[in-house]
């Protein structure tokens, strides 16, 4: 387990992964636990928003993982497919986000997501993310 903050481009409080739990060129899986404080929480509940800023950061830490001697990249989502919520996390819940890569062409980088709590099924979803610097 590795801290995912030098490798990603956000900042808290833009921060939605803790750690990176594993990361090689296809896969990449991340933890983060929900906060009370966190600005993607309305009445105890994190967000659908919250959700796809998670997936998107655990596409970053990935990148920024496997470029370690470069300086942190930044990316854009181009586009999400298929985004299903399963059921809005708690304040408190530690989320798991596995995103698997199916296509890298050039900068354009086409993904799946799953992101669990607890083995639970929470949000799932099919990514496209643009490197673009």
């Amino acid at each position: 387990m590795t801290q995912a903050l030098p490798y990603i481009p956000q900042r808290p409080p833009f921060v939605m992964v803790d750690n990176i739990l594993h990361c090689d060129p296809v896969e990449v899986r991340t933890d983060f636990r929900i906060a009370s404080d966190n600005i993607f929480v309305q009445s105890g509940t994190f967000t659908e928003a919250g959700l796809m800023e998670n997936i998107a950061q655990t596409c970053a830490a990935r990148i920024g993982w496997l470029n370690q001697d470069k300086p942190v990249r930044i990316g854009v989502i181009g586009s999400i497919n298929n985004f299903k919520v399963h059921r809005l996390p708690q304040v408190g819940e530690t989320l798991q986000t596995t995103v698997t890569v199916g296509s890298e062409v050039f900068e354009a980088i086409i993904v799946h997501a799953e992101t669990l709590s607890e083995g639970e099924a929470v949000a799932e979803c099919d990514m496209k993310v643009f490197v673009i610097e």
